[in-house]
C-alpha cells in the first residue's frame, strides 16, 4: 500500500478521483461516510463512518489504494475513520474497540454490552482534553467552514501519530481525565430512564443536569432525549443519528415551531420555549435566554444554563408526547430521506 497523506478539504480540486474522502461528501472523491448523499460501497453499510471505513478494509476495497485522504471536519468518528485508512492492520485488531468509541463521539451512545467500553469511553475523553487543550473545542474555530477545513489539519497531523501511541494501552494505563471521571459520575445521578417507542422517544430523569455521554447513553433505540431535571428544567433534543443516514429506522425530523407555540401558551417564567430548524444537526427545544452558539450547543446540558418553567412536569411530558404522537400518525419509520422530501414531508404535516 502506497504512503498516504492527510490534505486539506479544499484541496481536493488539484487530485480530482485520487482523493478519499471520510466522513464528509464530495463530488470528486471517492466518499466513505455515513453523511447523506455520500454514497456507501456494498457491503459497507454502518451507522458510523469509522465502522463504513472498517468495513471497506475488511472487504479489501481497491480506492483504499489512494494516495490522498481528507475529511472538512474534526470529530471523534472523523479521526477514527482516517486514522483506521492509515492504520488498516492495526484498526482491524480494534474493530469493536473502533466501532464503540465512534458510537460514543457521535452519537453519545454506550453499549454497556461491550465488555471495554470503559477504555473506549476512556480514549474518547482523553481525545477530547487533548483537542481542547492543544487546539480548540469543537465548533471553537471561526463559524466559517473554510476555517475549519483548514484549521482541522494540525488535529489530524497530530492525533494520527499521538492516538497509536495509546490504542493498545491496557485501560489502567490510558491517562485519566477529568470528563471521564464526570461521565463515570453522571450515569450514576440518571434517576429514572424509558423509551417510548411509538415515537422514539427517549426520557431521562437526571438529579442535576447531565454529561451527554451519560444523558444519551441507552437511547440507542430512539430518535430524541427528553431531559428533565429538578425545579421543572427540561430540554429536549432531536440526535445526530437522524440527521446523517444510518441502518436504523427512524421517523423523519419534524418541525417544533408549533410544538414551541403550544407550550409558550402556558409558560408564565417570563420565557419563551424555542427551538432550531428541523436541519440544524441536533435542533433544541428549550426556554431561551442567551442565544447560544453552536460550540455551547455542542457542549453538555451541564455546561450551560437550563431554566426553570412554570409547566408541571406531567403537563409538560404530556404536551411533548402528545404533539409527537399525532404528527408520526401520518408518517412511517424508514431510512434517513433527503432535505429535500424531509421539508416536503414536514410542508404536509403543518400545511
Amino acid at each position: 500500500m502506497q504512503e498516504k497523506i492527510f490534505i486539506p478539504f479544499y484541496d481536493i480540486k488539484k487530485y480530482p478521483d485520487e482523493v478519499l474522502v471520510v466522513d464528509a461528501h464530495h463530488p470528486q472523491g471517492f466518499d466513505l461516510s455515513h453523511w447523506r448523499g455520500a454514497p456507501v460501497p456494498k457491503n459497507c453499510e454502518a451507522d458510523t463512518s469509522t465502522e463504513i471505513v472498517l468495513k471497506a478494509i475488511q472487504n479489501k476495497l481497491p480506492e483504499l489504494e489512494k494516495k490522498y485522504i481528507t475529511n472538512n471536519h474534526y470529530d471523534i468518528d472523523g479521526f477514527l475513520g482516517v486514522w483506521a485508512v492509515f492504520n488498516p492492520v492495526k484498526a482491524l485488531e480494534h474493530y469493536d474497540l473502533l466501532t464503540e468509541m465512534a458510537q460514543i463521539g457521535d452519537f453519545r451512545e454506550i453499549n454497556f454490552e461491550y465488555p471495554d467500553w470503559k477504555k473506549a469511553l476512556k480514549l474518547v475523553c482523553w481525545l477530547n482534553e487533548e483537542e481542547a487543550e492543544l487546539f480548540y473545542p469543537p465548533f471553537g474555530a471561526p463559524e466559517i467552514a473554510e476555517k475549519e477545513m483548514e484549521a482541522c489539519v494540525p488535529k489530524y497531523i497530530h492525533f494520527l501519530d499521538a492516538f497509536s501511541k495509546v490504542v493498545d494501552l491496557p485501560i489502567d494505563e490510558v491517562p485519566d481525565t477529568e470528563e471521564y471521571k464526570l461521565v463515570l459520575g453522571h450515569l450514576e445521578k440518571i434517576t429514572q430512564q424509558k423509551t417510548l417507542d411509538v415515537i422514539r422517544l427517549n426520557i431521562v430523569q437526571g438529579k442535576e443536569p447531565l454529561h451527554y455521554y451519560a444523558l444519551y447513553s441507552q437511547s440507542q433505540s430512539a430518535d430524541m432525549v427528553l431531559s428533565i431535571y429538578p425545579e421543572n428544567r427540561y430540554e429536549l433534543e432531536y440526535k445526530y443519528t437522524t440527521w446523517i443516514n444510518t441502518t436504523r429506522q427512524h421517523f423523519p425530523r419534524i418541525s417544533m415551531e408549533k410544538l414551541c407555540d403550544q407550550l409558550n401558551v402556558f409558560e408564565e417564567s417570563g420565557k419563551k420555549w424555542e427551538a432550531e430548524h428541523f436541519t440544524d444537526t441536533a435542533p433544541i427545544l428549550r426556554l431561551n435566554g442567551e442565544k447560544l452558539s453552536k460550540k455551547e450547543r455542542f457542549q453538555s446540558p451541564c455546561f450551560r444554563p437550563i431554566y426553570s418553567s412554570s409547566i408541571a412536569l406531567e403537563e409538560f411530558q404530556d404536551i411533548c408526547i402528545n404533539y409527537f404522537r399525532e404528527h408520526y400518525k401520518m408518517l412511517s419509520k424508514g431510512e434517513t430521506l433527503d432535505w429535500k422530501e424531509v421539508r416536503k414531508l414536514n410542508e404536509q404535516v403543518f400545511d
